[in-house]
């Protein structure tokens, strides 16, 4: 990490590292290591021993996890350099309740996990911990699926023509520093109204509407991109290239064939409002979105931070 990039008033102070101690911890605690943190910022690992386990059991899982965090803490240290501080802790209880409550403690910037093994069956009802960490803690969350072997350079983003688009996108370049790569940004337009009368209408007259709706939708959307600046006195090459791609239909079924068409390494989704990505997102098709694709996550949820427990 540069000192230049430590500089950057979108460098992260606080980062939190929740790790199962599994062997994809690596692809988790690798990925937040490649993020810009500012000079005199905290990285801190967390594990959470289920409180379910029997005493003897959780004693001997709380021993070997602080002997596993120490080291990752060691080796996470010696890559970020003395400029940023390296914390772990090992917490009892419900995994996606003590990451929130953890994340408010540290006021974390930004969350840095993987979506966990999990059970099929048991996430289609109650989510997996990264869904239930997103929806309960109310802080951007960086789900990792790849290895973090280089700086992402194909990140897709879902952009919704709310007010939030705005913080979605500055969440977007602290994620990824210059230099920025182009960004492939899909809007998915789904007119309820239009979608009520698919069935009284032809195929003819659904492309007329759409037809007809498309100038007006990519101009509002030009202009929240045309909007966005990554500091107010952004250099030449700081400034983002974006792609737009505007689809009409369900924003479930629109990001999913995104991402199969442009295959991103990194999707970028907001989460606020009542309407478009942000409705459908805070329902089942987080989970779904997560389950589906190969890529990471970045989600930028609605809300204010938790409070502090205590």
């Amino acid at each position: 990490m540069s000192s230049a990039q430590t500089m950057k008033t979108g460098a992260f102070r606080s980062l939190l590292v929740p790790v199962d101690l599994s062997p994809l911890s690596d692809r988790v605690v690798g990925r937040a290591s490649s993020l810009p943190i500012a000079a005199g910022g905290t990285v801190t690992l967390l594990h959470v021993v289920p409180q379910s386990l029997p005493a003897r059991a959780r004693r001997q899982a709380e021993k070997d996890a602080r002997t596993a965090l120490a080291g990752e803490a060691r080796h996470t240290s010696k890559a970020l350099g003395p400029e940023v501080a390296v914390a772990h802790d090992v917490r009892f209880g419900a995994p996606a309740a003590e990451i929130a409550d953890h994340a408010a403690r540290v006021k974390a910037d930004l969350i840095v996990m993987g979506r966990g093994v999990g059970r099929p069956m048991r996430d289609s009802f109650l989510g997996s911990t990264a869904e239930r960490v997103i929806r309960q803690g109310h802080r951007p969350t960086l789900v990792v699926r790849l290895p973090a072997r280089a700086p992402y350079r194909r990140p897709m983003l879902g952009l919704d023509l709310d007010d939030a688009a705005g913080a979605v996108l500055a969440m977007l370049f602290r994620v990824i520093p210059p230099p920025r790569p182009r960004v492939a940004v899909v809007h998915a337009h789904d007119a309820p109204y239009l979608g009520m009368a698919h069935a009284a209408l032809s195929t003819e007259e659904i492309e007329e509407e759409e037809h007809r709706l498309r100038p007006t939708v990519t101009a509002q959307l030009a202009r929240i991109l045309a909007g966005s600046r990554p500091a107010p006195r952004a250099a030449a090459d700081d400034e983002p290239a974006f792609q737009t791609h505007v689809r009409f239909g369900d924003p479930r079924s629109v990001i999913k064939a995104a991402v199969k068409q442009l295959a991103p390494d990194l999707l970028v989704l907001g989460t606020r409002g009542h309407s478009g990505l942000s409705q459908v997102f805070l329902g089942t098709v987080a989970g779904e979105i997560l389950r589906d694709v190969r890529c990471d996550v970045l989600v930028v949820p609605p809300g204010r931070p938790a409070r502090r427990r205590g």
